[in-house]
């Protein structure tokens, strides 16, 4: 298909990546980690926002364009306060979708399309504007006009976020396709190998970290629900796992998100000592 060599060059055009440095400190600087930045990842949710907003200015600019064909001149009110609407959701999609972008760390694949993928939406958000402006001023046909403009730059970068999502993986868990195994104790270690750091082993065939935490013997998915950093190789810090590559917390009692950029908590196991060993199992 002619598209896939199109992405292919995108993802790899390294000409965008002071734009995208640029673009990523600005974005971190305006919205610094923190619990407002934990609700546009998602986190209360338990997984992303983004796609979750996406739906209101899409649907609401559909159904303006809707009634613009298939209507008559007494639902062009209703037409112009649809796309009013559309644009007020758009500041919280636009605020969620580069929370998540600014997030990426060191995967500049991703993030060269999800800039163009920004960019696109806000080039369409700035056409419904405009359409906004002309049927307020009594001009419809040319506001219907500049709508469909608008909605074919929403379809363009609708692509660009589908690629994002299920070629390239972004805001998709990565342990999700990890069923916690096994339901049995498990004898996975010595005793004395696992004290207040942490300690990657192999339980059915999935990596899992160890820690003791105060005293208390611990276990985790070792694969962050975010991008999949190694939790092994992060820090233990009041009670939680902080990931190497992007700072997610994760409290070491039950895997639930204590700070993003992770929405997805992650997989917890049960864990006691037997002896001079240490055995797990999945959590029921």
């Amino acid at each position: 298909m002619f598209l896939t060599p199109l992405m292919k060059r995108l993802e790899n055009e390294q000409a965008l990546d002071d734009a995208v440095e640029s673009a990523r400190s600005t974005v971190n600087t305006v919205l610094p980690p923190g619990p407002v930045k934990d609700v546009l990842h998602g986190r209360p949710l338990g997984h992303a926002l983004h796609p979750l907003l996406v739906a209101l200015p899409i649907g609401m600019n559909v159904g303006a364009t809707l009634l613009d064909v298939l209507g008559d001149e007494d639902d062009r009110a209703a037409a112009r306060r649809l796309v009013g609407a559309a644009l007020l959701s758009t500041v919280p999609t636009v605020a969620s979708g580069w929370a998540d972008w600014s997030e990426l760390g060191s995967a500049k694949r991703p993030m060269r399309v999800g800039l163009v993928h920004a960019l696109a939406n806000g080039a369409a958000a700035g056409v419904f504007a405009a359409s906004w402006v002309a049927r307020a001023a009594g001009h419809h046909r040319t506001g219907a006009a500049l709508s469909m403009v608008g909605l074919a730059g929403l379809g363009a970068a609708g692509y660009l976020g589908g690629h994002l999502v299920y070629a390239q993986g972004v805001a998709v868990s990565r342990t999700m396709d990890h069923e916690p195994a096994p339901r049995e104790w498990t004898d996975v270690a010595a005793a004395q190998d696992v004290g207040e750091g942490l300690v990657r082993v192999d339980v059915a065939g999935e990596p899992v970290v160890l820690t003791r935490s105060g005293g208390v013997l611990r276990a985790l998915a070792a694969t962050c629900t975010h991008l999949g950093g190694p939790l092994d190789e992060g820090t233990v810090e009041d009670g939680c796992v902080v990931c190497p590559w992007h700072g997610s917390r994760f409290d070491l009692a039950d895997g639930s998100v204590e700070r993003g950029p992770a929405s997805v908590p992650q997989p917890a196991y049960d864990v006691r000592e037997t002896g001079d060993r240490v055995e797990v199992r999945a959590r029921p």
